[in-house]
């Protein structure tokens, strides 16, 4: 601002007296602050503006969700009742296609429900004392079909003896569905997909880690932001399960957060509360553990990582013995090499999987493949729970047969006692 002013009859420029000066100084500032003041307000009319509609579409969002529900699942239920009567698979795909599709539906509609929960601040859950290792086990199996078709291995890394959490099962198992899809959107066939869990102070650490493409650093702080999603990702969701998922682990009390660089892969880790040990006692019963394989120096292998008091470690060195010993002994847990002459892992399995003594027997195959994608849809396929890849790492495969005995014992504790009753 000039603090001259013309002269009238010379033209020349004097200064302006001190008074007049700031007079002109005080009529700026004044003018300038009130034009401030116009866009502050016209601002706060838009921002609220801005909110109302965002209110106006959740709540419409919510409402249409929620009315939405009873079609799909009227749709399902004629669909599933349907689909045991025809006996023709051409007449058959169409309808699996409309439950796939409906199924999907739903599955869109919860997300939307949980949204608005969330966003309205009422989002809970229904948390009762769970067996921790049960749900991992459980999450595991409900995925495998799917991780089948793409061809990657599922594998666990699971500390036995865990102690119990008090949790909203069905919930944490919609945690692990959505990371686990969330890994096969970046993992490539032949890849591997690890869940696992153990523990941490008074938490369970439980993760989810892939071998896929990773993410990148700036994209890291916007990994569990509401419709967001990573570039280059082939199959495409609603960007809502990770919002999910965060919200559904700090219900129970814990945290989320993921580590990963590109080209290394992501490891996505939750926390979860666990409940104090109970001083359980532990049974001692021996637990029997089925090895089948060809060669003689890897049964010794395996004989000699397996060596402890309370497992009766038996081996078979073909297909046809090992069948023979499920017919007259209950494994807990059997480990069986694919490649073998004549009856093949796979062979093995099939058949195991129709005999009702060895039907519920986890098998867990034994190969030195692990990149190739189509013998891992088959070993999937075939009814296997895991898969060790060669050369073995002793403390893994004690880790993954102490999980599966664990199981296998306090499932029969549980029909001990269900009969005693």
């Amino acid at each position: 601002m000039s603090h001259e002013i013309r002269e009238t009859d010379t033209g020349k420029f004097a200064a302006l007296p001190p008074a007049e000066r700031a007079r002109g100084v005080e009529e700026a500032l004044r003018g300038e602050l009130a034009i401030e003041r116009r866009m502050l307000a016209q601002a706060q009319r838009e921002m609220e503006q801005l909110r109302e509609a965002i209110r106006s579409r959740d709540q419409v969002l919510g409402v249409v969700a929620h009315d939405l529900r009873n079609p799909i699942n009227v749709i399902l239920l004629a669909a599933n009742s349907l689909l045991p009567r025809l006996a023709d698979s051409s007449g058959r795909r169409p309808l699996e296609r409309i439950i796939r599709g409906a199924e999907r539906a739903g599955r869109l509609i919860r997300d939307l429900l949980d949204l608005n929960a969330i966003e309205a601040g009422h989002f809970g859950i229904e948390a009762s004392p769970v067996e921790t290792v049960d749900m991992i086990l459980a999450a595991v199996e409900s995925q495998q079909s799917l991780v089948a078709n793409a061809s990657v291995i599922l594998a666990t890394d699971i500390s036995p003896d865990l102690p119990m959490v008090e949790a909203d099962e069905e919930r944490i198992l919609e945690v692990f569905e959505n990371l686990v899809t969330n890994a096969l959107n970046f993992t490539p066939a032949g890849g591997t997909i690890q869940v696992g869990a153990g523990r941490r102070g008074d938490d369970i650490l439980l993760w989810v880690k892939d071998t896929g493409c990773g993410i990148a650093a700036e994209q890291l702080p916007h990994l569990f932001d509401r419709f967001w999603q990573a570039k280059r990702v082939p199959r495409r969701g609603t960007g809502l399960g990770l919002t999910i998922c965060k919200a559904i682990v700090e219900a129970h009390g814990g945290r989320i957060w993921a580590e990963s660089a590109p080209d290394q892969g992501a490891t996505l880790y939750f926390t979860i509360p666990s409940i104090p040990d109970s001083n359980r006692a532990k049974s001692a019963e021996a637990a029997s553990i089925l090895i089948v394989d060809d060669r003689p120096e890897n049964l010794l292998s395996l004989r000699a990582i397996l060596d402890r008091p309370d497992y009766r470690v038996i081996t078979a060195r073909s297909g046809e013995e090992a069948l023979g010993l499920a017919l007259r002994e209950r494994f807990s847990v059997a480990l069986i090499d694919i490649a073998m002459p004549g009856m093949n892992g796979f062979d093995v399995a099939v058949h195991m999987k129709e005999l009702e003594r060895s039907r519920d027997v986890p098998i867990i195959f034994v190969t030195a493949f692990g990149d190739d994608p189509e013998e891992i849809h088959r070993a999937y396929s075939a009814g296997g729970v895991d898969y060790l890849v060669k050369p073995l790492d002793p403390e893994i495969v004690r880790k993954k047969v102490a999980v599966f005995i664990d199981l296998a014992r306090r499932r029969r504790k549980s029909e001990r006692a269900r009969r005693e009753h």
